[in-house]
């Protein structure tokens, strides 16, 4: 490991808060501000706007300034694009040649997940300046074969939706019927669905458990999309610490949300009576490491026996969302990418989400 990848890892980590705080859309002096809190949070010396020497054969012949300077030792630009271009990535090649620096990073808040790249002087000779003195002669035009896109695929951590599907002892049960059939002459089917809006895979909005809490149409729909943490519960009798054991405080910042898999719910056609519960102190413990969202592949995160939604509260308090019900039989611990919007359902104190990850 080189002597820069901690703090590579906790800039990227910093990064990664703000862009899921603020998501795309805002001025790179946004981002930057933003930046330098996290960054600051975090225990790292940054500077803002720092002009930096431009050297030519040994001598001084001006100066650059980067977005950020950290730790003195690497350059941070920040962007706010549709995607990072190889314009981009050259020109932060040529900053570190010219100014010495050895490493810099290329953090783009424009597009719908965060966007980094590392770059190192001495690791990318193959780019040459973009304006060349003496352009290359011209290359033979060859007919462009096209690629197909490789995507990963998407992983459904959805537990299915049906008619008579497993719910919370005196909530409203979930019923789909079909009101009009081709089969009967109508120009369509056209289906009605009623159920409580805590049946199957769902948000839970602040709301939920606090009358002055935040509805779930109120909620930026950036929370629930973004890099995640499976963490391997099974056999546990409670949710603790010790499930992090090994985890860096860099690794933790890397992946905002947390999703627990338990195994202690595999019947999809029943509803338990008992489950793993978070030990008191990991909410607070969690918040501190920087999570903003916990999931987890049962009912609830307080007890069927419960009258007060003492752990919902205790959550609340650290600021962490909840996605309950999950289905994370088949999932491999590990880092993901997590997609679990919720309905704009207005005054809602949840929401059915469809939930997937994808391999990062």
């Amino acid at each position: 490991m080189d002597k820069y990848a901690e703090i590579t890892r906790t800039i990227i980590g910093a990064a990664m808060r703000v862009h899921g705080a603020l998501g795309p859309g805002f001025l790179e002096s946004v981002y930057k501000r933003a930046m330098v809190l996290e960054l600051g949070r975090a225990g790292l010396a940054v500077q803002v706007e720092k002009s930096l020497s431009v050297i030519y054969e040994s001598a001084v012949v001006g100066d650059f300034t980067p977005d950020l300077l950290v730790e003195r030792v690497i350059v941070v630009e920040l962007k706010a694009v549709q995607a990072i271009a190889t314009a981009h990535e050259v020109q932060t090649v040529h900053y570190l040649t010219a100014t010495g620096i050895d490493v810099g990073l290329l953090l783009n808040f424009g597009a719908p997940s965060l966007q980094f790249k590392r770059k190192h002087p001495d690791r990318h000779s193959r780019y040459h300046p973009l304006y060349p003195v003496h352009p290359p002669p011209a290359l033979p035009v060859h007919p462009v074969q096209k690629s197909p896109v490789v995507t990963k695929p998407l992983i459904d951590i959805s537990r299915p939706l049906f008619t008579g599907s497993p719910h919370w002892p005196g909530d409203t049960d979930t019923s789909f019927r079909l009101s009009l059939r081709i089969a009967e002459g109508k120009p369509c089917n056209l289906g009605t669905l009623r159920l409580s809006v805590h049946n199957g895979t769902h948000a839970d909005a602040p709301f939920h458990y606090n009358d002055r809490g935040t509805t779930i149409d109120a909620l930026p729909p950036e929370h629930f999309v973004g890099p995640a943490r499976v963490i391997d519960a099974r056999g546990q009798a409670s949710l603790h610490r010790g499930l992090f054991d090994g985890l860096s405080a860099a690794d933790l910042a890397a992946t905002p949300r947390i999703l627990f898999r338990t195994d202690a719910w595999l019947d999809l056609d029943t509803f338990p009576s008992v489950w793993p519960l978070l030990d008191r102190d990991l909410p607070a413990w969690l918040a501190s490491q920087g999570v903003t969202l916990m999931g987890l592949d049962l009912p609830s995160v307080d007890p069927l026996t419960n009258t007060d939604m003492a752990i919902h509260h205790l959550l609340d308090a650290a600021n962490i969302l909840i996605l309950e019900s999950l289905d994370l039989r088949d999932v491999v611990p590990g880092c993901y990418e997590l997609i679990a919007l919720p309905l704009k359902l207005r005054g809602g104190d949840g929401s059915p989400v469809r939930a997937v990850l994808r391999a990062m």
